[in-house]
């Protein structure tokens, strides 16, 4: 048997799916890994608060985002831009954590020799 608190169909969304922003009628930890088109780029870790009983009662909703348009000639199309993505590029995330809870989030594009360091973001996972 499954708990009924578990089971939803709220948002459209099949049972067990959960989000930081309870759209399947949970909350849980949640991290966009690539939120992204052809102008600009994001990553989001989103924080919840301790669960009580295996149940989250609130997570981040907005999250602690960095993207690319923080530097204007980070990413976009052309070669003006050190990730110019009318090409392939490659996305390395690291999860930083410390005693098995997760402490920072930090992206990293590339593409041939260019690289470009979205964050490290530890303030907003505490």
């Amino acid at each position: 048997m499954v708990p009924t608190a578990w089971v939803t169909t709220e948002g459209g969304q099949p049972p067990y799916y959960c989000d930081a922003n309870q759209v399947g009628g949970q909350w849980c930890p949640e991290a966009d890994i690539m939120e992204a088109n052809d102008n600009a780029y994001q990553a989001t870790p989103h924080n919840c608060e301790d669960p009580d009983n295996k149940h989250y009662a609130y997570c981040d909703r907005a999250g602690c985002s960095q993207n690319t348009r923080t530097t204007p000639t980070a990413y976009g199309r052309g070669t003006s831009y050190t990730i110019d993505t009318r090409k392939p590029f490659n996305v390395r995330t690291e999860f930083h954590q410390s005693d098995g809870r997760l402490t920072g989030m930090r992206t990293t594009l590339s593409q041939g020799k260019s690289e470009e360091l979205l964050a490290l973001l530890e303030s907003c996972v505490e």
